[in-house]
């Protein structure tokens, strides 16, 4: 497997997408997903149609886990992409410019090579497992060269800005999330709900974020952040149950940890 070869496939296509979620916007078609409150557009099933279409082209023996369209692609194959074609539904169709585009190879359901796009600020990070973490603006002014990342974070919990999400599932009663959630605000400066993964990861890996924090979150736009994370030097801990993962600074990992666990 070429994954370099992947990375810039995954990358071209993330900003394909990404300026074709900026170019809509104002114009976009929304509908009520499934049975609760989730929104979803003509924009996120165009996008996940064209990504699909591009990874199905190169790479027909490949399973793909997409938000909209769920599992698609070879069935059984020890490789899979995940796909989160328009993370931040909710705040794109509110006008606010925070939303992007998570594309992750996984090899046995390990992320070996993950993309999170920022559409509006044409920003693109991307990961190899093993080899680092990058950046670059795709934004026609800036051009497209990539720098080293390198995670930069806040060591001080109480002084430490933390992003937390949710997966879609989990309801406000839910005790535990929370119990979780009162001991994050109580404990930290201050805790950031964007309801999208890919604007938080891009914050953390560009120092702006002490840590990240998910419970129960849905796997397309959490797995290729982390490994994104991690490889610019950040730590990360999964809670025994599997359901909470935090991601940031090894000392507000550290922190937070005892913090989630007392």
């Amino acid at each position: 497997m070429d994954f370099q070869r992947a990375a810039d496939l995954a990358i071209a296509l993330a900003r394909e997408v990404g300026d074709f979620a900026v170019a809509e916007r104002a114009t976009a078609r929304v509908e009520v997903k499934g049975a609760g409150a989730d929104l979803v557009t003509h924009v996120d099933r165009e996008a996940e149609r064209r990504i699909v279409a591009a990874l199905r082209r190169e790479y027909p023996e490949h399973a793909i886990l997409g938000e909209e369209g769920g599992e698609q692609g070879a069935e059984g194959s020890e490789w899979r992409w995940l796909i989160d074609p328009l993370d931040g539904t909710h705040n794109y169709v509110l006008g606010l410019d925070v939303y992007g585009v998570c594309i992750t190879l996984c090899h046995r359901e390990r992320p070996v090579m993950a993309v999170v796009h920022d559409s509006p600020r044409h920003r693109t990070f991307w990961a190899i497992e093993g080899r680092g973490a990058f950046a670059a603006d795709a934004s026609p002014e800036a051009g497209a060269a990539a720098s080293r990342l390198v995670i930069d974070a806040e060591d001080e919990l109480s002084r430490a800005t933390i992003a937390f999400t949710q997966g879609y599932e989990v309801g406000y009663d839910d005790p535990w999330r929370n119990v979780l959630f009162d001991r994050l605000e109580r404990g930290t400066k201050r805790v950031l709900r964007s309801w999208a993964p890919s604007s938080d990861w891009a914050l953390l890996v560009t120092g702006g974020l002490g840590a990240f924090v998910a419970y129960r979150n849905e796997i397309w736009d959490l797995v290729g952040g982390a490994l994104i994370a991690t490889e610019a030097g950040a730590a990360s801990w999964t809670s025994a149950d599997g359901d909470v993962l935090v991601v940031g600074g090894p000392d507000v990992v550290t922190a937070l940890r005892e913090l989630v666990t007392r």
